[in-house]
């Protein structure tokens, strides 16, 4: 038998882990068993469900996975999914993008990371209207599928889905949602603010 959080394996006998205080398993990689405080857990927005009818995330659409909480972290119980409720879209209402597409780790470079997928709908839907290709991509687990979701408790340590954009378009992604007011993010980094006042300048010349 085994603990379905910590993996420990235990003596015939035995039914509930003494360091986790949930009950144990058969097979830790194929979990049959109702596991003592689990739910359902979105791990793109981290809305937790208590309910057992629920398949999809209402805020994203994200297919949820049996996960529990131990420590401040989240522990899943089955291997995630990029699954969406094909009656919903992200955000209540992401289009389909012509520009989102598959992009190579060794030519790809992170845009944006964040928590609020109202956000990346908009970063998304700039990048749409520019004609530069970007994906989405949400918060990898390894290969472990009860690799845990955020770090020690140190928020720098948690991963949030992210945009990604081939390297020779990065500094132009970022002048359009820098310079977009409505998005409400930091203006462009000062490595790029000389390049895009000259830009500006040889504009009005």
């Amino acid at each position: 038998m085994f603990c379905p959080v910590c993996r420990a394996e235990y003596r015939e006998g035995f039914t509930e882990c003494n360091t986790c205080r949930v009950n144990l398993v058969e097979d830790p990689d194929n979990i049959s068993e109702k596991i003592d405080g689990e739910f359902l857990l979105c791990r793109a927005c981290q809305h937790e469900y208590h309910d057992d009818e629920q398949v999809f995330c209402a805020e994203c659409g994200l297919k949820l996975i049996r996960a529990v909480s131990r420590d401040d972290e989240y522990v899943f119980l089955e291997e995630p999914v990029d699954e969406y409720n094909s009656s919903e879209s992200i955000v209540g209402g992401m289009p389909d993008f012509e520009h989102l597409v598959k992009i190579e780790d060794e030519q790809s470079a992170i845009l944006i990371e964040s928590e609020d997928l109202n956000l990346l709908v908009g970063v998304q839907k700039l990048l749409d209207a520019a004609k530069i290709d970007f994906e989405l991509r949400l918060p990898e687990t390894g290969e472990n599928p009860l690799g845990t979701l955020l770090g020690s408790g140190n928020p720098l340590e948690r991963e949030f889905p992210k945009i990604l954009v081939r390297t020779q378009d990065e500094e132009a992604a970022i002048r359009i949602i820098a310079s977009n007011k409505d998005l409400g993010l930091a203006e462009l980094p000062p490595e790029l603010q000389g390049a895009y006042d000259d830009e500006e300048e040889e504009a009005e010349d």
